[in-house]
């Protein structure tokens, strides 16, 4: 049984987080000038709003919908997986803006909220909703929360370190969010972990639970394209971005269909590799997507990305749970990590594969640290560039790792609410369930075999 303490922790923490973000907002938070009235039309706003919002509404539905349907494939989870998806995404768009903006304030700790804080925000929800993958149905309400609050600073950070002192090139967040959020997660998952996790009764999926975790596939494949160019600096940067991704995911859903069943000894399809490993050519491109001048390349880091991801579920997952004792609920290490890794190395090479002449008047939009001063000269040449970059990878590698891991001891201590270990993957103890949960979440699945006589009152003759 659960403590009244723990029963009634979400309710204060909520309460006290969201007090709290009130008080930061109205005190430091105002909004930028192009959303507030004026006297003058500023085409220009009116321009960068039409292009902008369809790339923030996009993303908005990856983060809501994509993610959290994506994780409905647990057979009893699935009200906490589209749930508890929605609640640390608000969560963190709000803590995000608050640490991204004090981080970078001028003039003490105000900071301004124009769209790009807001599309920013859901790249940082995206980090703990990859991360909640890894941890899928191991925490309560409270400690998911607490996770995020840790980790959303730790992200930001070294996304701020990456980004303006090393000046790397990654318009898709493939190193900064998704390698970050699953290395946070898996090493989570490792202090967190208890032999209870593995094997339980409750972890699977139903047809119908891996239907509805298909519904959030589709919806992120179709919205990627959108993830990857929102930040791209210009209107070609961007086109470039939507056309890459949209080409590496088609390859790398091609490859994903032929390793899936490749790899099967009956030759039949995985619906695990089907509703994961076909996004992992959206991770792969992401960092180089508006870099990509050449289709085939884009198609080649789909094709890679794809055998990689399904090779990865069918092999490297059991390894990290049965071995290493890191149980990846969602395999998150396969869509988002390994991918991630593939975008970052991938980084390295398109500076070497493409000369600086092919991109006219924008290769400082792309590398900024490669600027030409007055004088002709640049902070930085390709192979600075290239161990920044690699740099990039080393450091959001580690500080993941480091700090998940010590997230993951954090939320083992008793002051937290704590799932009981009967109820790991199941939504019976945080939500109120319909009459049906238990029989077709856990009796119907449970039965190997039934024979079913059908009665059919039409075929009968009237007596």
């Amino acid at each position: 049984m659960r403590s009244p303490m723990h029963q009634n922790q979400l309710t204060l923490i909520l309460g006290v987080f969201q007090a709290g973000f009130l008080v930061i907002f109205a005190l430091y938070g105002s909004y930028d000038a192009s959303a507030l009235p004026s006297k003058e039309k500023n085409v220009e706003e009116a321009v960068r709003m039409t292009n902008l919002y369809p790339l923030f509404q996009d993303t908005h539905v990856m983060i809501f919908i994509g993610f959290g349907f994506l994780m409905t494939f647990l057979k009893r989870y699935g009200f906490s997986a589209v749930s508890i998806n929605m609640l640390l995404a608000v969560f963190t768009i709000q803590w995000g803006i608050i640490v991204r903006g004090m981080a970078s304030a001028h003039h003490g700790f105000k900071f301004t909220i124009s769209l790009e804080q807001l599309l920013t925000a859901d790249f940082a929800a995206a980090v703990i909703l990859i991360s909640m993958g890894a941890m899928l149905g191991k925490l309560s309400p409270s400690q998911y929360v607490i996770m995020a609050f840790f980790e959303t600073p730790v992200a930001l950070i070294v996304e701020h370190i990456c980004v303006h002192n090393l000046q790397i090139n990654d318009v898709g967040g493939s190193i900064i969010v998704h390698a970050f959020g699953a290395y946070f997660g898996l090493a989570c998952a490792k202090a967190f972990g208890k032999k209870e996790q593995r094997g339980h009764q409750n972890e699977g999926s139903t047809y119908h639970t891996d239907i509805f975790a298909m519904i959030g596939a589709i919806f992120l494949w179709i919205y990627w394209p959108s993830f990857n160019a929102a930040v791209a600096a210009t209107d070609d940067a961007r086109q470039r971005a939507v056309a890459n991704t949209f080409l590496s995911l088609c390859a790398c859903t091609m490859t994903t269909f032929l390793v899936s069943q490749a790899v099967d000894k009956h030759k039949r399809f995985d619906m695990v590799h089907i509703a994961n490993s076909t996004l992992a050519g959206g991770v792969a491109i992401g960092t180089t997507a508006n870099v990509v001048l050449e289709p085939y390349h884009a198609m080649i880091v789909g094709v890679i990305a794809g055998a990689v991801s399904v090779i990865g579920y069918k092999y490297i997952t059991p390894f990290l749970s049965e071995k290493l004792g890191i149980h990846d609920t969602c395999g998150v290490n396969n869509l988002h990590g390994m991918p991630g890794l593939i975008a970052g190395f991938a980084s390295i090479a398109f500076l070497f594969i493409y000369d600086e002449s092919r991109y006219p008047a924008q290769y400082d939009k792309i590398y900024p640290g490669m600027a030409r001063g007055e004088d002709g000269k640049r902070m930085f040449d390709e192979k600075t560039q290239a161990l920044n970059q690699l740099m990039a990878i080393g450091l959001v590698f580690l500080a993941s790792t480091v700090s998940g891991y010590i997230t993951g001891l954090l939320l083992k201590l008793k002051i937290w609410d704590q799932v009981q270990d009967e109820e790991y993957y199941a939504d019976g103890d945080y939500f109120e369930t319909p009459g049906d949960y238990d029989f077709t979440s856990r009796i119907v699945t449970s039965v190997s075999k039934i024979e079913v006589a059908e009665y059919n009152p039409l075929s009968q003759k009237e007596v």
